[in-house]
């Protein structure tokens, strides 16, 4: 993936942004809390890593939340302001 910065989103209900390729995704609920490492984050990996043809918001979330395969490891979880 392309270096990119996450960013906090200007976009009404959605938590975090990016820019790839001249290109903006928003995505993220506004609300829902990001918790790397914890079964909560085992869950979110192992539902995540079955979608089929993932877009740029789900491998997004997918690294916010530290996914190694199907577990959260909370040393490889990206926050806000990192760099992909």
């Amino acid at each position: 993936m392309v270096m990119a910065k996450i960013k906090s989103s200007t976009a009404k209900g959605k938590k975090w942004t990016v820019v790839i390729g001249g290109k903006t995704y928003h995505a993220g609920d506004e609300n829902a809390k990001v918790s790397p490492g914890t079964p909560r984050g085992d869950a979110y990996c192992a539902r995540s890593a079955e979608i089929k043809n993932a877009g740029v918001p789900n491998r997004i979330a997918r690294q916010m939340w530290g996914c190694v395969g199907k577990k959260s490891v909370k040393s490889k979880a990206k926050k806000i302001g990192d760099t992909l």
